[in-house]
């Protein structure tokens, strides 16, 4: 029989009924289980529901499936209203698309709960796995870093927010110290939380919320890449994916407030990174013909980004309200 941990399993959800039962079929063959599994939903019809009355029968009555309708819809504000009503010590910040490997909750939990100080693990997902960046990527880097270079980049967030993959490779060591985590597969103390848990502005698919959220724990607590917790995440569209314009836009101003609010950096220096970081990215799409179509598109929703921000002199709002 499974064992039972103190944990939320925090699952927002819209309009994926199969892929959300296709989550829990993978979370009942894990040899530990989380003690409630809140799920958030705002999908149109009445599928996801029906999904879980029926996987409801497959755990048992010791843990708490508790199925609510979001107050709104978005990433970020039905993440919140989950962590809101969720009651265990730990909240494990979970996507409906992934699919998890046995064991992997028994080993973020025993990672997490092994020392008083640590405030976040992350799994392994191991389609989506470090690589060493190549020599332009590693001068990018050292300019962001003052001419300093590093042995690896893996689990690091550099300049104005640079963020670099977990290494899946299963013979390093068991805790890999990580400078964020990411959202999919990842376990917070609930008292590291700060409070909304994310950013509760950020629109649609709340692109960077992990990173908010994770550096903001940074702050005071250690976090950890878990090895051995193990994941596959099948990524699935969504608007926010397939509108390039509307991506760009929203990814521009969402790490500014990251930068800017989360990161504490602000000067005309952090500024520039942010400026070379972008061009970089604008240069990669421009290196196949097959993607200048977005690279004009980034172009568009970029220039819309910095109008918005120029224009509402209050965004983005204050975030977040307590820090731990």
């Amino acid at each position: 029989m499974p064992s039972i941990v103190p944990v939320s399993a925090i699952l927002p959800t819209r309009n994926r009924a199969p892929i959300l039962e296709r989550f829990l079929e993978s979370l009942t063959q894990q040899e530990a289980l989380p003690a409630e599994v809140v799920i958030c939903d705002s999908s149109d019809d009445g599928e996801t529901e029906a999904v879980v009355n029926k996987q409801r029968g497959r755990f048992t009555a010791q843990i708490s499936i508790v199925y609510q309708k979001a107050q709104r819809t978005g990433l970020a504000p039905q993440r919140n209203q989950a962590v809101a009503t969720s009651t265990q010590p730990f909240a494990w910040f979970l996507d409906d698309d992934m699919i998890l490997e046995p064991g992997c909750l028994r080993q973020l939990y025993d990672a997490v709960n092994s020392s008083a100080r640590i405030g976040g693990v992350t799994a392994t997902l191991i389609n989506e796995a470090y690589h060493p960046p190549g020599r332009l990527t590693q001068r990018l880097m050292r300019f962001f870093e003052n001419g300093q270079a590093r042995s690896t980049y893996a689990s690091s967030c550099i300049g104005p927010g640079w963020t670099f993959l977990h290494d899946a490779d299963p013979h390093g060591p068991a805790l890999m110290p990580s400078e964020w985590l990411g959202g999919g597969c990842t376990l917070y103390r609930q008292e590291a939380l700060p409070e909304p848990a994310v950013p509760d502005h950020f629109e649609a698919g709340a692109l960077g919320e992990d990173l908010a959220a994770s550096l903001t724990v940074g702050h005071t607590w250690e976090m950890y890449h878990v090895r051995a917790a193990r994941a596959v995440h099948d990524s699935q569209g969504g608007d926010h994916k397939s509108n390039f314009v509307k991506h760009a836009d929203q990814t521009l101003r969402n790490r500014y407030f990251i930068m800017t609010r989360v990161m504490g950096k602000d000067t005309l220096r952090d500024m520039l990174d942010l400026a070379v970081m972008q061009a970089f990215i604008l240069m990669s799409q421009l290196y196949h013909i097959r993607t200048w179509q977005r690279a004009w598109c980034m172009a568009v929703g970029w220039s819309i980004a910095i109008y918005k921000m120029a224009t509402q002199p209050a965004h983005p709002p204050r975030w977040p309200v307590v820090l731990a």
